[in-house]
């Protein structure tokens, strides 16, 4: 069974049915998940169009939010359980019974970072506090740890998940014009690094 993490809480969250609801957060044991697969899935009208433009002095870039000519679908399979995510801790969030939240975690020591690998939530629990709790939890194991920075990898094409990030406290630090494929920028999928920088630990 998944031991319970000592930090439950009770976040509240605007909604049609309930005014609040009971997130209990479980540390997982990666054994039991060697075999999971996720689905990673989002649909967006939009995206920051990423511009490079190299001049004399060096370069300037530019992200600027556009509409994409229909609506972008992501639905890709993704193993929970792989070896470039090397020693992660994993927690669920439980509510109204039944699992409606993961969080992957990873402390890079040579670094000082704990890197965000997955963030996920049940479509229907979306906006629900959910993430929010993940996050939290994910900010407190940075300063058990003693980390100087939380950073994670997201898209320009993830515009709500770019707007979460943002309400967390993440800011963009970084990019990566062909991450995925030569073509990023012409398909508007282009991978963004957003960090919480923290401070150096005493």
């Amino acid at each position: 069974m998944p031991e319970a993490f000592e930090h439950s809480r009770k976040y509240k969250y605007s909604g049609a049915m309930h005014d609040a609801m009971n997130i209990e957060l479980r540390k997982l044991d990666p054994r039991d998940l060697e075999d999971r697969v996720n689905i990673f899935q989002y649909e967006s009208p939009g995206h920051y169009q990423v511009d490079i433009c190299e001049t004399a002095k060096g370069w300037d870039i530019s992200l600027r939010k556009e509409d994409f000519p229909q609506t972008f679908i992501k639905k890709e399979p993704e193993a929970v359980i792989t070896h470039y995510k090397g020693d992660s801790e994993i927690y669920a969030a439980f509510a109204e019974g039944r699992e409606v939240g993961l969080i992957q975690l990873e402390f890079q020591k040579y670094s000082g970072s704990l890197r965000v690998w997955d963030i996920d939530v049940v479509p229907e629990f979306r906006g629900m506090g959910v993430g929010k709790a993940l996050m939290d939890l994910c900010k407190s194991r940075a300063s058990d740890l003693g980390a100087r920075r939380i950073v994670l990898e997201t898209q320009t094409s993830n515009l709500k998940a770019i707007a979460f990030y943002r309400k967390m406290g993440f800011k963009l630090v970084g990019l990566d014009a062909s991450h995925y494929t030569n073509d990023d920028i012409e398909k508007g999928e282009v991978r963004l690094e957003m960090a919480i920088h923290l401070g150096y630990p005493k």
